[in-house]
């Protein structure tokens, strides 16, 4: 809940060529549940502010011949700015981002998109509990704490869309493939600036790289079958530090993921969530923090029908989750299951029984110039549980969806359809 403020300033034709420039900014107050205190909510303070320029042709030196040439493929070149700021009793966490890319089509059915340089600069202020509280979760193999360390991460990134059929469109049957190629830390290689190192920042080398490919089925006019895999892998290197940084990471579960779960609280492999430390006699899961992941397997399929009017239902089923290249030693004791027995390492061997499985069902409403979706998810097989106690499907529990006692039935709520 807010309240907050969203503004925007957009210019046409800038500098009398076609050129579009915008400012967005966004101040607001937030309630948040505390991160270092179960019992305590409070207000947050979150501002930001962004510049674009988008040109509608490639900024490089070329001959104007070859600029006439390369116009029918529609060329753009977008330059941005921005800074980002958060204000928390736990922390004060300030994002200051840089980034040029050059985007251009083929036959209207082929996107290209080239971000050549990408900078971010991550600067933060913690208290000590929460410090504390971030290095003990390093400890189970959770990286939260990479996302509050003063960083700079630099990157190159190349994505391919394909749409040869319109996807999303209700008349025939449709796909679409995305993929992206990420290099992070490529400059590094060749040598680390002088000043990166005076500032004593956090820095990343990595390649990244993930591949989606959606279809939709038209099989009449009320219903449609629509499915999906996603994928990806994030392989870090360099002696300066052995993981992603952590926006890089994969995560799974959430309104547009697997919907049993929250987001981002799926995994990581067969790895228990920790135990709260006041129902660690209980031996119930605490899902309040992120699992983070360098590989990442997920499917969805659903089959969709038309009720009346605006509205309309689905059942789906999800599968996937998230795991590491490595094997996480057990974190300590007190904050995880009496039996620690989970796999983080992503095997060929083992990773079709980590698949976690969730079914539900939920409802549409299509106001034509937006679509609300209201889903239920329903757990049907939880890697993290022990072998031979995974299915958990007749533990299902309609009610107290939010409760800190119970992993019940989750209730999703979100804008447009899930894929």
């Amino acid at each position: 809940p807010g309240p907050y403020i969203n503004l925007s300033l957009k210019k046409r034709n800038l500098f009398k060529g076609l050129e579009i420039g915008e400012i967005n900014g966004r101040f607001g107050f937030e309630g948040v549940a505390s991160a270092t205190d179960e019992n305590a909510i409070y207000s947050s303070t979150e501002a930001s502010i962004n510049a674009s320029l988008i040109f509608p042709r490639f900024l490089i030196p070329l001959k104007e011949r070859t600029f006439y040439k390369y116009g029918q493929y529609n060329p753009r070149t977008k330059i941005s700015s921005g800074y980002t700021y958060s204000d928390r009793p736990e922390y004060q966490r300030g994002i200051t981002n840089v980034s040029g890319t050059y985007t251009w089509d083929i036959n209207h059915k082929k996107q290209f998109s080239l971000t050549a340089v990408n900078l971010n600069i991550i600067d933060s202020d913690l208290s000590p509990k929460f410090d504390q509280q971030l290095k003990d979760l390093q400890q189970q193999g959770n990286n939260l704490i990479n996302a509050f360390k003063r960083s700079f991460v630099s990157s190159m990134i190349f994505s391919f869309t394909w749409n040869p059929t319109n996807y999303g469109n209700q008349e025939s049957n449709s796909h679409i493939i995305r993929t992206t190629l990420e290099s992070g830390g490529t400059f590094l290689n060749i040598g680390i600036p002088k000043i990166l190192l005076e500032r004593n920042l956090e820095l990343y080398q990595y390649l990244r790289l993930s591949f989606d490919f959606r279809k939709n089925i038209i099989l009449d006019k009320s219903r449609s079958l629509a499915y999906r895999i996603n994928s990806g892998i994030g392989l870090p290197y360099g002696s300066s530090n052995d993981v992603l940084p952590y926006e890089k990471n994969f995560f799974a579960g959430g309104s547009n993921s697997i919907r049993a779960w929250r987001p981002r609280r799926l995994g990581i492999g067969s790895q228990p969530p920790p135990l709260s430390l006041d129902t660690a006699r209980n031996g119930v899961f605490d899902y309040k923090y992120e699992k983070p992941g360098e590989i990442l397997i997920e499917g969805s399929i659903e089959l969709r029908q038309k009720l009346f009017g605006f509205v309309s239902s689905a059942i789906f089923l999800d599968v996937g989750n998230v795991w590491l290249f490595r094997e996480l030693t057990p974190p300590p004791a007190a904050l995880t299951t009496p039996k620690w027995s989970g796999n983080t390492k992503f095997n060929l061997s083992s990773f079709l029984s980590e698949f976690g499985v969730g079914t539900g069902f939920g409802l549409r409403f299509d106001f034509n110039f937006l679509l609300l979706r209201l889903d239920v998810g329903i757990k049907a097989w939880d890697p993290a549980r022990q072998a031979g106690d995974r299915f958990v499907l007749d533990n299902l529990r309609f009610y107290k969806p939010y409760s800190k006692d119970r992993e019940p039935v989750i209730y999703n709520i979100g804008i447009g359809y899930p894929f």
